[in-house]
């Protein structure tokens, strides 16, 4: 095992009790463990995973730890080509750009959908996790103001369907490796933009005007996937954002 991918398994935090409770199987915890590692880039792009160590690290057995690694590779975050170790997926300009256009198509879509479904419940919970992403934003915490930023996207589609529901959680997961990795930012500094652009949102949702929310949840996101871009590849043309863009915007 190499000193970089020796650190990077050391760095794996363990579960807290909610998480256990959350994620009570080896599989399951193991799963949970080693995605939230890739996502916040404690394990990184090319980091070789030993099964070893990390069953060792883990306190999981090396077989309930296979099927971990199995369901990340299904899930995009692991790679591993035949006869050699698993690694953690790479970044790619490529990738980024059809992750964001199909985010950016799903996402307003399903918000689409999503609004005339809404009851007063679904409203108030939008209002609560707007007031959390404002709170936690003032800390300078961006794990912390992850959480309720994660959380008002999914309350944003959740009545539109357990299936577009389960496929924009995996693709939200991966536009925030993107996200965590290239965007040095902190909620402060842009609590400002971020916090008008959600509250336009929720406001169009609040309103019931299913085009107004889905076109102000499509600039949202395309903006974030340009600033993205902006940092990782500043040369490249994304082609996939900007067409995914035109498309929700009715241009």
């Amino acid at each position: 095992m190499t000193a970089q991918s020796a650190e990077a398994a050391n760095s794996l935090a363990l579960t807290d009790e909610a998480d256990a409770l959350a994620h009570p199987d080896e599989v399951s915890r193991a799963h949970y463990t080693l995605r939230r590692a890739i996502m916040r880039g404690d394990l990184r792009p090319g980091d070789p995973l030993s099964q070893v160590e990390l069953a060792r690290k883990l306190g999981v057995s090396r077989g309930p730890l296979r099927e971990a690694l199995r369901i990340l590779q299904r899930e995009g975050f692991v790679h591993q080509e035949s006869q050699h170790r698993a690694r953690v997926a790479m970044f790619s300009n490529e990738d980024l750009d059809e992750l964001y256009a199909m985010r950016i198509s799903l996402e307003a879509l399903a918000i689409s959908i999503a609004v005339p479904r809404m009851r007063e419940e679904h409203l108030q919970r939008l209002d609560q996790l707007l007031d959390e992403m404002d709170d936690t934003a003032r800390t300078g915490d961006v794990e912390r103001w992850e959480c309720p930023h994660e959380q008002f996207h999914r309350a944003l589609v959740h009545p539109s369907g357990p299936r577009i529901e389960r496929e924009l959680s995996l693709l939200s997961d991966h536009a925030t490796r993107y996200r965590l990795a290239f965007v040095s930012w902190n909620p402060l500094e842009w609590q400002a933009e971020t916090s008008a652009q959600h509250r336009g949102i929720a406001e169009a949702v609040k309103a019931g005007d299913a085009s107004a929310a889905s076109k102000a949840l499509a600039v949202h996101l395309g903006r974030t996937a340009l600033v993205v871009l902006s940092m990782a590849a500043p040369t490249y043309e994304p082609v996939r954002i900007r067409r995914a863009l035109a498309v929700a915007c009715g241009e």
